[in-house]
């Protein structure tokens, strides 16, 4: 008997939790960058610019959700270079002013436990951002606490200077017992010769297209996030893990501390669907799959161990 890792009930929605407009840093008006998202068939969208929300407020008379969220950020006085950024996702509008903003901060005003600190104890979905970009070192993702997801590939950053892969570190973090959600988002600054909007996203599936219940099933984990490819299904039949997803040309499964497989299509072929036999003792388990464009999907970990 099959056990789906993804939830039973309701419908996929697609979103993007990561962009910028004019209203800080980024080069699309807010209104617009709304419009286009729909018009693109995207489900719901955060606007974090740095430091204020507000614009989800624009999306009112648009088939879209707008989930109120905002990039905090703190640079780091002794080195001009690296920075940590913030996103946090706020579940309910309700709780929200008409606006919030603050002014940026350095390491001298506020440590950066203390804002992941307190941006969760605010109820805030984090994330933490880009830590490639940021120039952050392993060590200094590892120290850090309280963020329930990192962005393991960001558009924006990726295709500006080919930093917005965060892999490594997503798999440290979990070797090490975290148990932390990946995501997949756009950024749109908008700086890059390429375009950065709607290269990668969210799929969550819940009964409503909400904040709450969208944020109640990110902070779960029962969600996959992608650049192209479709995972269909995915989860546990006796000690064997099956995956089903649209033609790809690899699939790669990673374990630990056992080591995971990959399995390749044969020359003119096109894999959708593989089974991974467990080896006994694996702390988490998740799968990643590519397209014939180089395009990935990625779920998120299952821990196999309490």
């Amino acid at each position: 008997m099959e056990q789906s890792f993804f939830p039973e009930k309701g419908r996929w929605y697609r979103g993007n939790i990561h962009s910028h407009t004019t209203r800080t840093d980024g080069l699309c008006p807010p209104a617009q960058q709304i419009r286009d998202y729909s018009e693109q068939g995207y489900d719901f969208l955060a606007i974090t610019d740095h430091n204020v929300i507000d614009s989800h407020q624009l999306g009112e008379g648009l088939p879209i959700c707008m989930i109120p969220g905002w990039e905090r950020d703190i640079r780091h006085c002794a080195d001009n270079t690296k920075c940590i950024h913030v996103v946090g996702l706020v579940p309910s509008p309700a709780r929200e002013t008409p606006c919030r903003e603050v002014r940026r901060c350095s390491c001298l005003e506020i440590p950066d436990q203390q804002l992941l600190d307190e941006m969760r104890s605010d109820g805030q979905f984090v994330v933490l951002a880009h830590p490639h970009w940021s120039r952050m070192t392993p060590s200094e993702v590892m120290s850090l606490t309280g963020f329930h997801a990192i962005e393991v590939f960001n558009t924006g950053c990726e295709r500006l200077m080919h930093a917005g892969r965060a892999d490594l570190y997503w798999d440290l973090l979990l070797q090490s017992g975290r148990r932390v959600w990946g995501v997949a988002c756009d950024d749109t600054h908008g700086k890059t010769r390429k375009s950065d909007r709607f290269g990668g996203w969210v799929m969550v599936r819940t009964e409503m297209c909400s904040p709450p219940e969208i944020l109640a099933a990110m902070s779960a984990g029962t969600y996959y996030f992608s650049q192209g490819p479709v995972i269909h299904d995915w989860g546990i039949r006796e000690d064997t893990v099956y995956f089903r997803c649209s033609p790809c040309r690899e699939i790669h499964v990673t374990t630990y501390p056992p080591r995971g497989s990959s399995c390749y299509a044969p020359e003119g072929e096109m894999l959708t669907e593989i089974a991974y036999p467990l080896k006994g003792g694996e702390l988490y388990i998740r799968v990643e799959c590519i397209d014939e464009e180089g395009r990935t999907a990625w779920t998120n970990p299952h821990f196999l161990q309490a």
